[in-house]
């Protein structure tokens, strides 16, 4: 039996962490990746998806589709795909949050797991799919690419959207210097998405705060208007220690709850933002480092979605085993550095 991976693979400003997480899970899971040429059907083929679809066959393979968006919950089915006898299908939606965008429930009849990541949508989807859901929540390659660095030059990163207060970096970093602190705006960006999620780890771990608001905080037209959510900005910067600083996202914080994780600004203000970050910048020490990588590791290594995935499928991948040998090994080494 071998596991088939089929995404999308192609670079798009954002989601370069969730490519980098295909990537390690096609590693972690001894899958093969396959990229299709996304397949457009019409109202009436959509509607015939679930009919077209062969009988499961108990010696085939295992196909996890990795959608980033509702829209490609169908159309990463291509024929090659649709008609293949899987034993097993498997669905993993990133943006769940968008549930009033899915196709209706019957047309994802072919998946057998339908997998959501943002833990404030469980309701809905244990409703609308009983016990194929299963909650996947935000990772981050904590163990390969997270850092408990105790040297940090850097006091307030800015990475990502941001509301206009934060939005223009050479204010933010006037600002910052005013009250003592070392800015850092953008960082660049590499020419492919493994060296651009290199590159951001490298950046979040040379910074004490990293600025990240919720969405609702820092509205644009590709985020949800009404429904809040963390991103890879959170546990990424997490998995590299430091501390995420901003208005945020009440309603989708289970994953990153510890003490010291996050800093939190009752309102968007710069200079009433720039004095908090100062008096936290004061008082940081690199135990707040090491705690928060150990918990990045604890929590929110993209090993442990991939276990519980292989839980579910009822089948686990020989390849995992090492790597959870690896993680569980970091995660002791960390406890006897705390």
């Amino acid at each position: 039996m071998a596991i088939q991976l089929i995404a999308n693979m192609t670079p798009v400003a954002g989601w370069t962490p969730v490519l980098h997480m295909i990537g390690l899970m096609a590693r972690c899971m001894g899958a093969r990746l396959h990229q299709p040429s996304v397949a457009r059907y019409s109202r009436a083929g959509r509607s015939l998806l679930p009919l077209l679809m062969p009988p499961r066959h108990g010696d085939g393979d295992i196909a996890i589709f990795v959608a980033r968006t509702p829209a490609e919950t169908l159309s990463l089915l291509t024929p090659r795909h649709r008609l293949a006898s899987y034993r097993l299908r498997v669905l993993w939606l990133i943006d769940s949050f968008w549930v009033d965008r899915l196709p209706p429930t019957e047309k994802l009849d072919a998946y057998d797991v339908i997998c959501f990541t943002r833990g404030g949508d469980r309701d809905f989807y244990e409703s609308e799919f009983g016990k194929r859901a299963l909650w996947l929540g935000w990772g981050s390659d904590v163990l390969d690419l997270g850092s408990a660095n105790p040297e940090r030059p850097v006091d307030v990163l800015r990475v990502g959207r941001q509301p206009p207060d934060w939005d223009n970096d050479v204010a933010s970093g006037a600002a910052c210097a005013a009250a003592g602190l070392r800015f850092a705006g953008r960082p660049p960006f590499g020419d492919t998405p493994e060296t651009q999620q290199a590159q951001i780890m490298s950046a979040y771990s040379n910074a004490k705060f990293v600025i990240a608001h919720s969405n609702l905080a820092a509205p644009a037209p590709y985020v949800h208007p009404s429904v809040e959510y963390i991103t890879a900005r959170w546990t990424d910067a997490l998995a590299c220690g430091a501390v995420v600083a901003g208005s945020q996202p009440q309603g989708d914080l289970e994953l990153v709850d510890w003490p010291g994780a996050l800093l939190d600004f009752p309102r968007i203000d710069r200079a009433e933002n720039v004095a908090q970050l100062a008096e936290a910048a004061a008082a940081w020490a690199p135990e707040t480092a090491r705690r928060n990588h150990l918990e990045a590791l604890r929590r929110l290594d993209w090993r442990w979605r991939f276990e519980a995935l292989a839980q579910r499928m009822g089948h686990y991948p020989p390849a995992l085993a090492p790597e959870m040998t690896r993680l569980h090994s970091a995660i002791a080494a960390a406890e006897a550095g705390c």
